[in-house]
């Protein structure tokens, strides 16, 4: 079974056999920029970790070097949670080049056994849904009992989402995410540059001494403080004691600065379409 979970500046993919749990180390990843088309500015040049190619979001060649590296087989299924219209078609395109038989489902919100308790269900991002659903079923299985969860997200934009105790889906809150404040300050101004996120550390220096390290700084503080506004909110409704579930590229930023009872889990979107896939 092959998941993919395609974001606004990424893609994530994994195959997976039976039960067996999401390995990281095994997460193949496309990465693009969520282009602001404000001003021109020049592109940092990003980090790339194992496993991961950056690219143009329209480069097939690109989707053809992660369908390589997950050596998938003509009987695997393939399941794909996506809010990025356009990523989801060209891996459609070069999936039917690659494997015509495949067996592909686009994950949709009734295809989950959570409950959305909002507005438009079928308007709330998909990701957020089984990023939810996986959190709510970690904290149910490591300590025997149903619970309600707070789930953080930190992908293109950062997701505090609240689960309650019965597994409901009972929305959440929604802010701009490390790279897209980084450029967002570039895309505004004159002068500002464009800073990569791996410019941004667990520990910046502040005051900074100069436009990267007071950029940096401030951004890490926008972010650290709009989720623990969000997470105190939360705990000040339900319980001080709630647990959170921090998860995203960029979780390891926050994981440590939203208080106690925090459990830190990879992959979020992919282990709910595992458990999607391999319901027990």
């Amino acid at each position: 079974m092959i998941l993919v979970d395609i974001g606004n500046s990424g893609l994530r993919a994994v195959r997976v056999v039976d039960h067996e749990e999401v390995e990281p180390d095994r997460v193949v990843r496309l990465s693009w920029s969520a282009r602001i088309g404000l001003q021109v500015k020049a592109v940092p040049e990003q980090f790339s970790a194992p496993n991961q190619r950056w690219c143009d979001v329209h480069d097939a060649s690109a989707f053809d070097w992660m369908l390589r590296q997950l050596q998938s087989e003509c009987q695997d299924q393939w399941l794909i949670s996506s809010v990025h219209q356009r990523a989801c078609e060209l891996l459609q395109r070069r999936l039917r080049e690659h494997d015509s038989q495949a067996a592909v489902q686009i994950v949709a919100w009734s295809d989950l056994p959570v409950h959305p308790n909002v507005d438009f269900r079928e308007k709330t991002g998909i990701d957020r849904l089984l990023a939810g659903f996986a959190a709510w079923q970690e904290i149910r299985h490591r300590w025997k009992a149903p619970s309600p969860v707070i789930v953080v997200q930190a992908g293109t934009a950062v997701t505090v989402d609240f689960m309650d105790s019965q597994g409901v889906f009972q929305g959440g809150a929604i802010m701009p995410g490390l790279g897209l404040s980084l450029q967002l300050l570039a895309a505004g101004t004159d002068k500002l540059p464009w800073l990569a996120n791996h410019m941004v550390d667990e520990l910046p220096m502040i005051p900074g001494k100069n436009t990267d390290e007071a950029i940096a700084a401030g951004v890490y503080a926008s972010l650290v403080g709009g989720v623990q506004y969000a997470v105190g909110r939360y705990r000040e409704q339900f319980g001080e004691s709630i647990r959170a579930v921090v998860s995203g590229g960029d979780g390891h930023l926050l994981r440590r600065q939203i208080g106690p009872n925090v459990l830190w889990i990879d992959h979020l979107v992919l282990q709910g379409l595992r458990l999607i896939g391999n319901p027990t």
